[in-house]
């Protein structure tokens, strides 16, 4: 990712403020055996790790913005001393031009 990509955190459509550390990992599907079958799985949400500028909790509703052209989703995973983050990305959404 590049130094100047702006993303911004927002919880339950509040501005919590600009997140560090972003990073992403694909996960992409397994072969899982199934009743003696080898079967290939769909692939699993895409999982981000970041340091949120003010505590989060686990009833918090996350949303990043990325460089005002992105809306991305996020279900919480774990949660390390209130900042640090680890979330599965449940969509990714391009934000309409105006």
């Amino acid at each position: 990712m590049s130094t100047n990509t702006s993303l911004i955190l927002y919880d339950a459509g509040k501005r919590v403020g600009e997140i560090s550390d972003w990073s992403v990992a694909a996960l992409p599907p397994i072969y899982k055996n199934v009743l003696g079958k080898s079967v290939l799985s769909t692939p699993a949400n895409d999982e981000c790790t970041f340091v949120s500028p003010k505590p989060v909790t686990r009833k918090s509703q996350l949303v990043v913005i990325e460089d005002g052209k992105w809306e991305i989703t996020l279900r919480l995973v774990m949660i390390k001393g209130g900042t640090a983050v680890t979330a599965k990305i449940t969509s990714k959404v391009a934000l309409k031009k105006s």
